[in-house]
């Protein structure tokens, strides 16, 4: 709630750049209190990941009654979770095990890769 205080102050759309921040953009745009523009994070020349600011467009009118009545209710419920694989928090954290991976993996020369 403090976080959308804070926005309901400032002039609209602005930018946020903190990967911090941006989680918590992210909690309050899937609770339906604010639009806001989130780029994919990127893995950059130099391997590492990078996150290009998020732009927060409005707050919704979900979010203004939250304002209003210090209280933020759920519209919908959440989807029952999903079976197989856990997915993880987010995307940039799915990228970042993946460049660990392969970064982690390396060719032996010398050794045949066929199974015996």
């Amino acid at each position: 709630m403090n976080l959308l205080k804070e926005l309901s102050d400032a002039p609209l759309p602005c930018a946020r750049a903190d990967a911090a921040m941006i989680d918590r953009l992210r909690l309050l745009d899937a609770a339906g209190l604010i639009r806001v523009l989130i780029p994919s994070p990127h893995i950059g020349c130099d391997r590492c990941l990078r996150q290009a600011p998020a732009t927060v467009l409005d707050i919704t009118p979900h979010g203004w009654e939250a304002l209003r009545t210090n209280v933020v209710e759920e519209d919908t419920p959440l989807p029952p979770p999903c079976r197989g694989r856990p997915r993880s928090g987010s995307a940039a954290l799915d990228l970042a095990q993946l460049a660990a991976w392969f970064s982690s993996f390396r060719h032996r020369p010398g050794r045949a890769d066929t199974d015996d």
